[in-house]
């Protein structure tokens, strides 16, 4: 009959539609995780955040990101804070549709980081660690013009479980010359997080964010540690790393890291 011909052309155009949503979606997938990095890593770090490249594979459950970096704070000489050279994610497919998406294994390889201490005895790596902490004191002019804006943070986004995360062959540039330090090249020690966020059923991505950029900031003051320029630059770490760094050292500064990791579940 003519309606049923009619009803069936009709679902017909309908799947066609459907197939060109997904496949539409589906193509822009990695601009669109690319765009939410930089705009939520702006607003956690208050420094313009910036992405190589990302590859997602829904299929396989992964998904790489190339160069992403951070960018120093006004007021320092470096162009970057952080350069983040590969990360690797491998994702629990189960957990797609649902919330919390769990990630299993999280890697960033290869990163590099400028610790440059000014005159005035400040660090670049404590003004990012500071605003990642304390979030609500960023300043308007915090990012450059034509950055990410940092107003994307406000909405919390999807919960996360992250099984293990862990950071390897770093490198931590020290340049503490403006206070009459030395300039070198020293070796990150690398960490793994495991079990990020199963104890509260999840953590927000600006959660999971500060845990990552305090970790760096301990894995910094441990290379500086282990040189013996403290002298020059444990001032300029500041907040619990710089306290722990004049009390005790490199070992002080791992036990002190434990109580905000106790938060999100390692």
């Amino acid at each position: 009959m003519r309606w049923q011909r009619v009803a069936l052309l009709a679902a017909a155009i309908v799947a066609a539609v459907v197939v060109a949503v997904i496949v539409v979606t589906l193509g822009r997938l990695d601009s669109f995780v690319k765009s939410a990095i930089e705009q939520r890593g702006t607003a956690l770090t208050g420094t313009p955040v910036t992405v190589g490249a990302v590859s997602v594979s829904l299929r396989e459950g992964t998904a790489t990101v190339q160069d992403l970096r951070v960018a120093n704070p006004s007021g320092f000489t470096a162009p970057y804070a952080f350069e983040l050279g590969a990360i690797s994610v491998r994702i629990a497919l189960r957990s797609v549709i649902s919330d919390p998406l769990v990630i299993e294994d999280l890697q960033i390889a290869s990163p590099r980081v400028t610790c440059e201490l000014r005159a005035d005895g400040q660090s670049n790596i404590e003004q990012i660690r500071h605003a990642a902490e304390h979030p609500n004191e960023h300043a308007p002019s915090a990012a450059t013009p034509g950055a990410p804006r940092p107003a994307a943070a406000a909405t919390p986004g999807r919960r996360l479980i992250i099984d293990r995360l862990s950071l390897r062959d770093g490198e931590v540039h020290v340049d503490a010359r403006a206070a009459g330090g030395p300039d070198r090249v020293e070796t990150l020690p690398g960490f793994e997080l495991t079990d990020i966020g199963v104890k509260q059923g999840g953590a927000t991505p600006a959660q999971v964010g500060r845990i990552v950029v305090t970790a760096l900031a301990r894995d910094v003051a441990i290379a500086v540690a282990a040189t013996q320029l403290e002298r020059y630059i444990g001032k300029g770490l500041g907040g619990q790393a710089g306290a722990l760094l004049k009390q005790g050292g490199a070992g002080a500064i791992g036990k002190g890291l434990g109580d905000l990791l106790d938060l999100f579940g390692k």
